[in-house]
């Protein structure tokens, strides 16, 4: 009789925490999530972007959504909040965790996703870093992960051996090698401030200072997205003069990667600064947002 009373007591008490946290994960997020000191700062954003209409879990997950591993993570998030003295900016997804992150962006973005893997962005950190032919050029160091490897947690001296000759380097975790090197989160930030009623879309030909730019590039060194729209323009040079060079979003986050070398000279390093005809046009002019496919097959938007 006490093991039946036992049974039924510890069934009742599960089937009330289990009702209880999937309530938890379908109210409101200001009532719950948002009265965490940590979390409030990222409803806040959440609220004024464009996924404000995408419920927390849709990309966060439950303590459920991948068996034992989710209900780690999650008690481990539990156990941190109570005995860890965290602030708001010490809270980062891992490298993992982003890229569950990215599979859910590619849930909903099917063809932005489709697009990124056909293109070059789509490589992995195996092909970038055991590149012979560019490693016995360029022996590769600690700004590479600026570009090539934004949410990796080492160093390069962690991520690979860069004893001996070029043929004997190698990246230490076949697992990592594996793993895709510029993800969606790399260009775009999820919470952003950028609501459908005001972000800029493809076709959008009002000014740039009347919309917010729907790219975001993630700063390693500071471990943060900035809007695009807030990026200095660099100076290029094309003979003894300034090349003229496009300003929009888009065409400034393009060049933090695709730069020219500490000269400033078009093409140089891997500067794709458009010249002739071409000049001051947008990347997006001629490429696709996300495959990189040239020439594009529908009409020209961007305004200069």
């Amino acid at each position: 009789m006490k093991k039946l009373t036992f049974f039924i007591t510890a069934t009742l008490a599960m089937s009330v925490l289990l009702s209880g946290y999937m309530t938890w994960n379908y109210v409101d997020p200001v009532n719950t999530c948002a009265q965490c000191h940590e979390v409030s700062p990222s409803h806040e954003s959440w609220l004024q972007s464009a996924h404000a209409d995408v419920r927390c879990i849709d990309c966060h997950g439950t303590a459920f959504s991948r068996g034992l591993h989710s209900l780690k993570e999650k008690s481990g998030m539990v156990l941190a909040h109570w005995f860890d003295e965290k602030q708001n900016i010490d809270i980062r997804l891992t490298e993992e965790q982003m890229l569950d992150v990215v599979l859910r962006c590619a849930e909903c973005h099917r063809a932005e996703h489709a697009g990124w893997l056909e293109s070059g962005h789509a490589l992995t950190y195996g092909e970038v870093f055991m590149n012979g032919e560019h490693n016995r050029e360029e022996k590769p160091y600690a700004d590479c992960l600026r570009c090539h490897g934004m949410f990796y947690e080492g160093d390069i001296h962690t991520l690979m051996s860069l004893e001996g000759e070029p043929d004997d380097w190698h990246i230490y975790d076949k697992k990592q090698a594996e793993r895709p090197a510029i993800t969606c989160l790399s260009c775009h930030e999820i919470h952003t401030p950028n609501p459908v009623s005001t972000r800029r879309t493809p076709t959008d030909t009002t000014s740039l200072s009347d919309k917010a730019p729907y790219t975001s590039l993630y700063v390693r060194a500071d471990k943060t997205h900035l809007r695009t729209d807030l990026l200095t323009p660099v100076t290029i040079m094309q003979g003894d003069s300034s090349a003229l060079a496009a300003i929009d979003p888009a065409s400034l986050l393009c060049l933090q990667c695709h730069a020219p070398n500490s000269s400033h000279r078009a093409g140089s390093s891997d500067d794709r600064t458009p010249l002739g005809i071409h000049a001051g046009k947008s990347c997006l002019d001629c490429h696709s947002a996300h495959s990189m496919r040239t020439p594009r097959m529908f009409p020209l938007v961007h305004t200069h």
